[in-house]
């Protein structure tokens, strides 16, 4: 499947390929401890530049320790709050629906028109999981999830928005989700540009990326008065520091990435009280 017949593939939409690649990866190396069939199915049904292959090969281990991230932290709010919506924005060819579904859940997962051809080819829906063609930015989708508790993941999509953009959403949806949150990765200013690089090197010439945390806590908490807790996670999922399971080399750099703050897991707890279970 040629991914460039549905979305321009050296802007920000072509970024989602990296990281499918990546979990595929992963996958097929360390089965004992990183499952994704599905991303090993669609991975074998593109056409991608050998190049990219190459780098979803070094890559493997981070895009799986950020979809693990992710997932533990759906699990924990699904936990007390079973039959929540979870809404994982600029969704790409994300694969998490299958490992975080409690069998009462509702899954949307948010992204621009291109890519939601792409996904209809590639990852078929299951029960109680939708497909939402939307820009993130037009802030009408938030009207669709109703009463019921939110979370919602991004993985991979604050990097392509200036800071200024960034707080608007998240401020929208905390005024929005009260007792929902939202989970997502971002980098410090010094791993921004070296991800820039990574980015331009994989062709993704046209995707330039703007945002970046220093000190999440200090930075974020000015923003709204509906956040609540502002956590961040700088340790490793238990399966990631299993030596059985993942290399020296990979477990050191992904240990070295979060304690130093060069890659973040950001989680804000949104103040109020849920209307649903």
């Amino acid at each position: 499947m040629k991914i460039s017949q549905y979305l321009n593939t050296d802007t920000v939409q072509g970024t989602m390929l990296l990281p499918l690649l990546s979990r595929a990866r992963c996958a097929e190396k360390y089965p004992g401890f990183f499952r994704d069939p599905a991303a090993r199915k669609a991975a074998g049904e593109l056409e991608v530049p050998p190049m990219l292959r190459k780098m979803a090969e070094q890559a493997a281990p981070l895009y799986a320790l950020r979809q693990e991230v992710l997932l533990l932290a759906v699990r924990r709010y699904l936990r007390s709050c079973p039959e929540a919506v979870i809404v994982n924005l600029g969704c790409g060819l994300d694969t998490s629906f299958s490992k975080a579904d409690n069998g009462r859940c509702r899954w949307i997962n948010l992204d621009l028109p291109g890519v939601m051809e792409v996904r209809r080819r590639l990852l078929p829906c299951g029960e109680r999981e939708e497909l939402l063609a939307a820009d993130a930015e037009d802030l009408s989708w938030i009207e669709t999830i109703g009463s019921r508790p939110c979370y919602v993941i991004a993985g991979g999509f604050f990097y392509y928005f200036p800071e200024a953009r960034v707080r608007r959403l998240l401020c929208a949806m905390a005024d929005s989700f009260p007792g929902g949150g939202v989970c997502f990765d971002c980098e410090s200013p010094l791993a921004l540009r070296l991800s820039q690089e990574t980015a331009r090197r994989a062709g993704s010439a046209e995707a330039p990326m703007y945002f970046s945390l220093k000190n999440p806590e200090r930075q974020l908490r000015s923003w709204s008065r509906s956040f609540g807790g502002i956590t961040c996670v700088d340790r490793l999922p238990g399966a990631f520091r299993n030596p059985a399971y993942l290399p020296a080399a990979d477990r050191f750099r992904l240990r070295a990435e979060l304690r130093t703050g060069l890659l973040k897991f950001v989680e804000i707890r949104f103040r109020g009280k849920r209307t649903g279970n």
